[in-house]
């Protein structure tokens, strides 16, 4: 596997932050969420998400017995 500092320190800190959160995703979620949060009024960004298209579930309900 092709690896570099940059990746390293991203695999570390993704360990770190799951530790952290108790390896619950949606704490993890949470916390991501809240640095980011942060890290938008530190700095004066501005995020845009892009626009998606709701899935479309992959079983009907209605057909399921």
């Amino acid at each position: 596997m092709i690896t570099n500092e940059i990746l390293e320190e991203k695999w570390r800190t993704q360990k770190r932050m799951a530790e952290e959160a108790g390896y619950n995703v949606r704490k993890y979620a949470r916390n991501v969420h809240r640095t980011v949060e942060k890290l938008v009024e530190e700095h004066g960004l501005k995020l845009r998400y892009a626009k998606r298209k709701p899935l479309k579930p992959v079983f009907d309900k209605s057909s399921a017995g």
